[in-house]
């Protein structure tokens, strides 16, 4: 194989023995200017994982409130409940549910994320409504939670993080996901989210997450004040933890959104920049199975080139009348909804086979439907978020 970059080899050679890679490795990674073999590698190193394979999931995504007291500068979503009472929107477990089930419930995940809300982020808020969802809908996951919610919610209930994560998984928790990690490397971190969960207690829970047998997600936000050598570190944290205590399942490399938040200076992502990002975190992060390129935040044609860059995942189609904030509050244009026959055709459009999951890659059939319904399920309180 002719190599434009020398050192793109050498990398390969590694890759090969299947050795770990290095500082130096990651950032000629990402300092290459032979791009198609950058692509050819982490094409390489996916296929090593999961064959031809690009997995989806028919999923439910809500934002259950945007109060949050973080303070984080690169979010665009939070609200202030003092400072801008006219913003402030929170859901009702009952409101929580009707939205997951509002169009139909031939899902295999169910997607919360909110904020750190005082008046929601409890257990006795989430406890009753994870058994309500494990009773009516026994075929769906839980994917919920991060670790700065956790760690929240830790403090609130003056319980350690063991105890916390079995009182969660006793109520049904199956994945938490992955966001709050951010950027993991002092000082970058503590200029963009000096309230939430620090990097070690970040890594701390997901750890005992996976002692305790529930799965988790990893994320990387990147595109903003973070150095090259930041990002680098992130992914050799991230690779040293799944060393430590196996778990997790995907990582998403999150890419900075600028509109209505204090980085706004920074600008948006290149194309270029994340179709890097994908090949160098395949190829850094030798022992996570799966790397996701979420299609609501790179858009589904930057998601059709990441597959060629080492992704493997596209991630879920949303229902009908699901609304992610988070994103679009920040400038995304990307929509709410795909139609799982558009994923299949994207997918196989770029020499792949689609298969679908569930949040811990369980396989099933594109058609798989659930076999029955209970009557709770069927039920459809209105739905009138307020504060």
């Amino acid at each position: 194989m002719a190599y434009g970059d020398p050192l793109l080899a050498e990398i390969e050679s590694k890759l090969d023995a299947n050795r770990p890679l290095s500082m130096e490795d990651g950032l000629a990674l990402y300092r290459t200017w032979d791009v198609h073999n950058l692509g050819r590698l982490a094409r390489k190193a996916k296929e090593r994982k999961s064959g031809k394979k690009v997995f989806y999931v028919l999923n439910r995504y809500i934002n259950s409130t945007n109060v949050c007291f973080a303070g984080c500068t690169f979010c665009s979503f939070a609200a202030d409940e003092f400072k801008e009472p006219e913003r402030v929107f929170r859901m009702t477990p009952d409101q929580v549910f009707a939205k997951a089930v509002e169009t139909g419930t031939n899902f295999n995940q169910i997607h919360i994320v909110g904020g750190h809300d005082p008046r929601q982020l409890s257990l006795d808020y989430w406890l009753p409504l994870m058994r309500r969802f494990k009773t009516a809908l026994p075929h769906v996951q839980l994917s919920l939670f991060t670790a700065a919610e956790i760690e929240y919610m830790a403090k609130r209930h003056r319980l350690s993080f063991p105890a916390i994560v079995t009182a969660l998984k006793e109520a049904g928790l199956d994945n938490v996901n992955g966001g709050a990690a951010e950027i993991f490397a002092e000082p970058t971190r503590g200029k963009i989210c000096p309230n939430k969960v620090s990097a070690d207690n970040w890594l701390v829970i997901h750890e005992e997450l996976h002692r305790q047998g529930i799965a988790s997600n990893a994320t990387m936000l990147y595109g903003h004040i973070e150095s090259l050598e930041d990002r680098v570190d992130h992914l050799m944290r991230l690779r040293e933890s799944q060393e430590r205590s196996p778990g997790y399942n995907a990582f998403i490399p999150l890419a900075f959104h600028p509109d209505g938040n204090e980085l706004s200076y920074c600008g948006w992502t290149t194309g270029l920049d994340d179709i890097r990002t994908f090949a160098v975190a395949r190829l850094m992060l030798h022992n996570f199975d799966h790397v996701k390129a979420y299609w609501m935040i790179q858009g589904l044609k930057v998601c059709q080139v990441a597959l060629q860059f080492g992704a493997d995942d596209m991630d879920g189609t949303h229902g009908s009348t699901d609304e992610e904030m988070i994103y679009h509050s920040a400038g995304t244009s990307s929509g709410q909804y795909v139609d799982d026959r558009e994923f299949r055709r994207l997918i196989e459009e770029t020499g792949y086979v689609p298969v679908r999951r569930n949040s811990t890659y369980d396989e099933f059939p594109f058609d798989w439907t659930p076999s029955e319904v209970t009557p709770d399920s069927r039920r459809r309180p209105e739905l009138a978020v307020s504060p």
